[in-house]
């Protein structure tokens, strides 16, 4: 399998929180603030924005592991920068480290993320 992702490559995205990314809207807190599962999706989105077009065609990457810290509340409206960095990987499996924050550098979330590479017809 050929893939081109080297240790180091990086990537960011702005997002802008929206309602449906509130707790209270998902029901996971009576806060109306981003929920943590709202980040790790950003996050997830944003590696696999950075890997697509990098491994064959008849593979993709699922999730297998998650340590996040969620910091400080984030409102909706408020826009945030999700920046992700492949640490390394070892076989079929990618680690990551990511880091969310708001428009003043203020830390939103940290965390790291495992990845693995998996054939779509073995599904």
């Amino acid at each position: 399998m050929k893939i081109d992702l080297k240790p180091g490559l990086h990537h960011s995205k702005n997002f802008h929180i929206s309602e449906h990314d509130l707790a209270s809207t998902l029901q996971t807190g009576d806060v109306p603030y981003a929920a943590t599962p709202s980040l790790i999706i950003l996050m997830e989105r944003v590696i696999c924005e950075m890997i697509a077009g990098r491994i064959p065609e008849n593979y993709t990457c699922v999730s297998a592991e998650i340590n996040v810290k969620h910091l400080m509340p984030v409102s909706a409206g408020d826009e945030i920068l999700c920046s992700v960095h492949l640490k390394f990987s070892e076989e079929s499996k990618l680690f990551f480290d990511f880091a969310i924050f708001n428009l003043n550098d203020d830390i939103i979330a940290i965390g790291a993320h495992e990845r693995v590479l998996v054939k779509k017809d073995e599904y």
